[in-house]
């Protein structure tokens, strides 16, 4: 961008100027914030003036060139900039005048003080006094689903006497204070609350996030607006029949005659199915003994079976024929001093390959020596993931990894696992079939007798339902369960559409005049796409009883729904839509697949039992999705662009000047969902934290990605995005700060908000 004196001092480019000098500080900071740490970050940048002033030369400068270039004209544009100075305005009320601190609060004294950040007692114009504090728990599970505290306000000057009550995303207010549910201590006679009071911070910066939301919606509906204009550009293409294809596929299982297996490696699938279906207390929630199976096999082999053995088959196998599958080679060995000192010929190991003739563990010698002489080495990786498989598997047949036994103790569902340490009278009254119903099983699966095998399992499941059953799932959800663990949908979409995604982008280069019809065929094969991983979402949800979007293996499926979705909808207007669609959700499902091979759901940690949570990340997701159609968009202009012969000039700027249109389309309602997906995480930040704004890495990097994409949609004053060569450039380059945002954060800023 060329800049000269004159440009600079009317202050049409300035503003912008100073936006790229903000997003280098804080992409800075964030680094700076890892090798120093978030207190001395703050210090020195973040709470620093300097940094304040900054944003408010930016606040003066956008007054300025509202005015000059007269866009309080424009409705639109001119509430979009309030929002603006209204949201830096409450932060600097709340940098000037908001008290934040903490208390402690017992049941037997009270408390006025609150003690700051910096370690300061400040007075209080009331005294806090505990009730009682209690851990809700997901039904028929110890997972806690909330923290609870209920205690008495009693105002210094008037002497009232107030009751309230806070619990996680659940606050109380008193006297312009807002309080929050903080920590307590392990023996739980002690809440902390955290305590703020921003009077004016939080009205103002709130009335800009709503201002915002509000005035990006009327710039889009606008019908002279820029992005309506866009719209009925003569660029769009109109192409693609509507055609909705869908086929279903039914398996039926085969089942074997007798208990078990011809080489007696486990018993049958329809026996090993049955003992699947046991309910069982698994990662804080109850869930059929398959999904277990399922996780077990999948540490254990990499995949969810084992040759002809199916996930319940290899569990059963390693849990009632140990002596068998001790000499199975099982585990891969690759590094020649783990195979020398395993003595194995080959590049699998069998867990008696891990023992000496003593029963001596061998790897527990080395250990030492190769943790401290090359810790982070190839083959000490390569020790800790087969040690982790042999402790599993040493717990499984410990039997402490099979809490299948529940029991009312102290009005609390607890579930025992058939070795559990039984101490009280109440822990001691079923011992006996805890102690031996599955030793029972065994017996009835040595002597080859299945009814036997039957009956001692129902004898299991009788004992859950008589101690649970008001706390079980249903039969309906167990079988989705058991059905969406054994159907790996995420492998299978992956490889599906990465597949397509190549062969679509090839047709859009190559397709001449066959381009019509096969994209015809491939927006037909993306509308069945989508509805399989819908199908796969809606089972997931189910069995979770939440929205999949708490980690980073869901989100990465979010991401890959909001990729197939938007390409539906934009597909018929803008063919690239529907290659993008394939191969960013394609690359979405196989991040997935890699990164978390045995994905576990889990009930939600109490902070992240909000609705706002679904709200943020849908709003995040979708707004990465477009962004990230803007960059394939503006990839495949710069390669077809690439392609055409050089003398045509004419026509390669008609190819890079249409994609510039697609990508246009694609990013002003990406900044509406950008910008509403960070208020709204800052709205959910304040209720369960009590701030709104922490300057954590990936908020940072979110508010970064905002500030970036906010420079094309001023072409008015930066003529250098109505260029579509630097367009596209500037698009694919910007993508950097989505994949920083999202990848950068979780695997090596980290944070509040990563995932690694």
């Amino acid at each position: 961008m060329k800049l000269n004196l004159k440009s600079a001092i009317d202050g049409r480019k300035l503003p912008f100027v100073l936006v790229l000098l903000l997003v280098a500080v804080m992409a800075a900071a964030t680094f700076y914030e890892k090798q120093y740490g978030s207190a001395d970050a703050y210090r020195n940048i973040y709470g620093s003036w300097w940094f304040a002033g900054l944003w408010g030369v930016l606040a003066g400068l956008s007054i300025i060139g509202l005015y000059k270039g007269r866009l309080y004209k424009v409705t639109s544009l001119l509430l979009l900039h309030i929002a603006f100075l209204l949201i830096l305005a409450g932060a600097l009320c709340t940098k000037l005048w908001s008290r934040q601190g903490y208390v402690e609060l017992h049941a037997d004294t009270r408390c006025g003080e609150m003690r700051t950040e910096e370690g300061l007692m400040f007075p209080l114009p009331f005294e806090l006094q505990l009730d009682t504090f209690y851990v809700s728990c997901y039904p028929g599970t110890d997972a806690p689903s909330d923290y609870v505290s209920r205690f008495s306000i009693y105002g210094k000057s008037s002497g009232e006497e107030v009751k309230a009550g806070v619990s996680m995303n659940k606050i109380a207010r008193y006297g312009g204070y807002r309080f929050y549910q903080s920590s307590f201590t392990n023996d739980r006679q002690t809440s902390v609350l955290r305590l703020n009071r921003d009077v004016w911070g939080i009205p103002l910066t709130y009335t800009g996030y709503a201002l915002f939301v509000v005035s990006m919606i009327l710039f889009l509906l606008a019908p002279q607006g820029a992005f309506r204009r866009l719209l009925s550009h003569p660029a769009l293409i109109k192409t693609v029949k509507k055609t909705v294809i869908l086929g279903l596929l039914l398996l039926p299982a085969s089942l074997y005659a007798g208990v078990l297996t011809k080489d007696s490696l486990s018993i049958n699938k329809q026996y090993a199915d049955d003992f699947g279906r046991l309910w069982m207390l698994y990662q804080g929630r109850i869930t059929p003994l398959a999904t277990f199976a399922h996780d077990f096999t999948l540490k254990i082999t990499g995949k969810t079976s084992f040759g002809y053995l199916d996930a319940n088959q290899f569990l059963a196998g390693f849990l009632f024929f140990p002596d068998k599958w001790q000499r199975v080679a099982l585990f891969e060995v690759k590094d020649a001093e783990l195979k020398k000192l395993l003595n194995a010929e080959t590049e699998k190991a069998a867990l008696i390959d891990c023992y000496d003739s003593q029963g001596n563990y061998k790897l527990a010698d080395c250990w030492s020596e190769w943790s401290r002489t090359s810790p982070q080495s190839a083959r000490m990786k390569e020790v800790e993931k087969l040690n982790d498989n042999i402790q599993l598997i040493n717990m499984l047949h410990s039997g402490s990894l099979l809490q299948l036994y529940p029991q009312t103790i102290d009005g609390q569902i607890r579930w025992f696992h058939p070795t559990q340490d039984l101490t009280t009278t109440e822990e001691q009254q079923n011992i006996q079939l805890i102690r031996n119903s599955l030793l029972l099983y065994y017996q009835s699966l040595m002597a080859d007798d299945g009814d036997a095998a039957t009956a001692n399992l129902q004898k299991i499941r009788n004992f859950q339902e008589q101690q649970a059953g008001k706390y079980l799932p249903s039969d309906t959800h167990r079988e989705i369960e058991i059905f969406y663990m054994k159907h790996n949908f995420t492998a299978w979409l992956f490889k599906i559409n990465l597949t397509l995604g190549l062969l679509a982008l090839l047709s859009l280069l190559y397709g001449g005049r066959f381009r019509q019809k096969v994209n015809g065929i491939f927006f037909c094969l993306m509308l069945a796409c989508l509805l399989l991983h819908t199908v796969s979402i809606a089972l997931r949800t189910t069995i979770g009883g939440r929205l999949p979007f708490s980690n980073g293996y869901e989100t990465m499926l979010l991401i890959a729904w909001c990729a197939m979705l938007i390409a539906v909808i934009f597909g018929r207007k803008i063919p690239v839509a529907v290659s993008f669609g394939y191969l960013l959700s394609g690359c979405s499902l196989l991040v997935a697949w890699l990164g978390m091979k045995h994905p576990q759901i889990t009930p939600l940690v109490p902070v992240l039992s909000s609705p706002l949570l679904s709200i943020h990340v849908s709003a995040m997701m979708i707004a990465y999705t477009l962004l990230g159609l803007m960059t394939v968009n503006s990839l495949v202009a710069l390669l077809r662009s690439s392609l055409v012969r050089k003398g045509n000039f004419s026509e390669r700027r008609q190819h890079l000047e249409e994609q510039r249109v697609y990508g246009l389309i694609c990013l002003y309602p990406a900044l509406l969902f950008l910008g509403a997906g960070i208020f709204i995480g800052a709205v959910w930040a304040n209720v369960s934290w009590g701030r709104y704004w922490g300057w954590d890495p990936k908020e940072v990097w979110a508010l970064i990605s905002l500030l970036v994409y906010s420079l094309p949609v001023h072409q008015g004053r930066l003529s250098l995005f109505t260029q579509p060569v630097f367009f596209h450039i500037f698009t694919v380059l910007s993508f950097l700060t989505i994949l920083m945002t999202y990848f950068g954060v979780n695997y090596f800023l980290g944070g509040m908000h990563s995932y690694s």
